[in-house]
């Protein structure tokens, strides 16, 4: 995850902090070497002024030092051993550049002072200690190396450079300064990349948890110019984040979404956050979008500084909670249609059979034949109706089976193109020559295609197209498909349609779609429609189910 590198540099930088204290330390010496010797040299005892070689070589060495020293920093290896060998170096130098100009009373001894210094900052308490100590016995052997290396001391003109003692003392209190410095920098630095640290993971934490959450939030700063917007916020309102930020969100949020404007700015405005308020608002399609959300103050020291908005799309809650009042209507509707029907069916029995024992003893004609004929099609008319009020008021336990979807439409599609309702319509399967598998009871299910058939056929009424195809859906659904080219739903139908007893058809009852409905719906599936009025109708029926990987033989 990239947001963990700013965290993992953090747990570097201590050890980072130490290359960078060496890396220091290279500039510094190159800076010194060529502008300190050159004064020193100019502003040294007359004795030294032909010691420009010196300089020269000085300058030399330095530079050829500091490049090797350049080189080990960057291959970051060592962090110990390469401090102590640049402050070994470092007296080395000093010691040797003394020596050339004047022993203990040479311009240069200050610099001992420098190299202690760095010590101390470098490695602490315990380096300063060994870096001053060191200093002071290269301070003391000056007068035996210049002896060893020949060297010519340098004549006074100011009454004497300060006593040895003296110098070795200050040499020491040096040390164990810049060593208790050191520490102090050292202590500090530690405490702030432990804070930075500790800060960096939690807003590391802070940007996983708004970067993952399923609910939108949009932050608004004092004057209403959008700050924040997470990618859930993005999602249910359609909208890009880097195209909000830094807007003021009256000009950022499109009409469709002004009733979230309306409301941050009212918070702001009034400092009064909202809990639990619901919108009303729309998608980039129309669609009517209903969004539950949440205000509160963003507040920095005494007062506001801004309006965070919580919020989340309330669609699927609203189609659930739809659906749960609908099957609990449904339910009280299938216990009273199973009383009604036994009621009718108790009725009609004696009547259709007093009707038919009629037709065999009476020899009728003319009008009272054809009122017998009447009594007795609505009979069967009634039963029929009866039959489908217990199919839909009682739920028979399914007896699932794994179906091979595409052979199953095939055979369906024969089965429909023999109807006589199919007389002057053509019936046409799209197979994709694979394999879709369902679990599902077979006769129920071909109760449900021989319904959409028929309001199909009846819809195109003996002219047009029904077309059966099957595609994958989201996620783990197999969607079933039926299109006809008939006269359509206009939208105010299209609302009540698969609602118990409601139906356009002159002789319809009004429970063929609603038993398909709930049949697929206790499969696991759903049942939508869509219709233009004048053009036709699509159901589609989405299952769960897999799609198999090989394809039909040729």
């Amino acid at each position: 995850m990239t947001s963990r590198a700013p965290h993992e540099s953090r747990l570097r930088e201590p050890v980072t902090d130490g290359w960078h204290g060496l890396a220091t330390a290279i500039w510094a010496r190159l800076l010194v070497t060529t502008l300190a010797l050159p004064i020193g040299v100019l502003l040294g005892p007359a004795a030294n002024q032909d010691s420009w070689w010196v300089l020269w070589w000085a300058l030399l060495v330095v530079g050829a030092v500091s490049a090797l020293f350049a080189f080990g920093v960057r291959l970051r290896r060592g962090l110990g051993i390469q401090t102590a060998l640049q402050l070994g170096v470092d007296l080395v130098l000093v010691t040797a550049i003394a020596a050339l100009t004047g022993g203990r009373d040479s311009q240069f001894v200050p610099f001992f002072a420098l190299v202690v210094i760095a010590g101390g900052l470098l490695g602490r308490l315990p380096g300063g200690l060994i870096t001053g100590a060191s200093a002071c016995v290269a301070f003391l052997a000056l007068p035996w190396i210049q002896h060893a290396i020949g060297a010519t001391a340098a004549t006074t003109t100011d009454g004497g450079a300060p006593a040895p003692r003296l110098l070795v003392a200050f040499l020491a209190m040096m040390g164990v300064m810049s060593g208790v410095l050191g520490e102090r920098v050292r202590r500090t630095r530690d405490d702030l990349t432990r804070t930075a640290r500790e800060l960096d993971r939690v807003r590391v934490d802070n940007d996983v948890i708004l970067h993952n959450l399923t609910t939108g939030v949009l932050t608004v700063d004092g004057r209403g110019t959008i700050a924040y917007l997470n990618p859930a916020a993005e999602q249910v309102l359609s909208a890009r984040s880097l195209e909000w930020r830094g807007r003021h969100i009256g000009a950022a949020l499109p009409e469709r979404l002004w009733p979230l404007r309306d409301l941050v700015l009212d918070t702001l405005e009034h400092k009064a956050p909202r809990a639990r308020a619901e919108l009303m608002m729309k998608t980039t399609t129309g669609r009517t979008l209903p969004v539950g959300i949440s205000t509160n103050l963003l507040t920095h020291g005494e007062g506001a500084s801004g309006v965070v908005a919580v919020f989340q799309d309330l669609t699927e809650v609203r189609e659930m909670e739809r659906r749960a009042r609908r099957n609990q209507t449904l339910a009280e509707l299938g216990a009273l249609s199973a009383g009604i029907a036994h009621e009718l069916r108790n009725g009609l029995k004696p009547i259709s059979g007093s009707v038919e024992c009629l037709q065999r003893e009476l020899n009728l004609e003319g009008e009272n034949a054809v009122l017998m004929e009447l009594i007795q099609r609505e009979c069967s008319r009634l039963n029929r109706f009866v039959t489908d009020l217990l199919s839909y008021s009682k739920d028979r336990e399914p007896a699932v089976e794994t179906l091979d979807l595409e052979e199953h439409l095939a055979e369906l599609r024969d089965q429909i193109a023999r109807d006589t309702r199919a007389d002057g319509c053509t019936v046409v399967f799209e197979p994709l020559g694979a394999h879709p598998e369902v679990r599902a009871d077979r006769e129920l299910l071909r109760q449900v295609w021989l319904n959409l058939a028929a309001n199909a056929l009846e819809a195109m009424d003996g002219k047009g197209t029904l077309t059966l195809r099957w595609e994958e859906g989201e996620g783990d659904l197999i969607v079933v498909v039926f299109s006809d080219t008939g006269v359509g739903i206009t939208p105010a139908d299209l609302t009540q349609v698969g609602q118990p007893f409601f139906t356009t058809k002159e002789r319809g009852t009004g429970l063929g779609l609603a038993i398909a409905q709930r049949i697929v719906e206790r499969h696991g599936g759903t049942l939508s429609i869509t219709s233009e009025p004048g053009r036709g109708t699509n159901v589609s029926v989405a299952l769960p189910g897999t799609v198999a990987s090989q394809m039909l033989a040729a």
